[in-house]
């Protein structure tokens, strides 16, 4: 399982990346990555965003359907 830094460098490289992605890279849980990003979130380094209008049929706004694992997030700042 990756560390919150080690979460951190991953996605800072790529910029957006999807939470299933996100898990896959570092090798962890999917509710250890989404932990893990909230503490980014709340220090105000990493944005949840919506994934592309067709990854989840359509929507572009995860209001139907999509996976928890599609949402995307974003590397914000230092």
């Amino acid at each position: 399982m990756a560390s919150l830094i080690q979460l951190r460098d991953i996605l800072r490289q790529q910029k957006r990346a999807s939470l299933q992605s996100l898990s896959l890279q570092s090798e962890s849980d999917i509710s250890a990555v989404e932990a893990m990003l909230s503490v980014w979130e709340q220090k105000g380094r990493v944005r949840r965003t919506a994934p592309a209008a067709g990854a989840c049929g359509g929507c572009g706004g995860c209001q139907k359907g999509c996976s928890s694992a599609q949402v995307m997030f974003e590397w914000v700042g230092d």
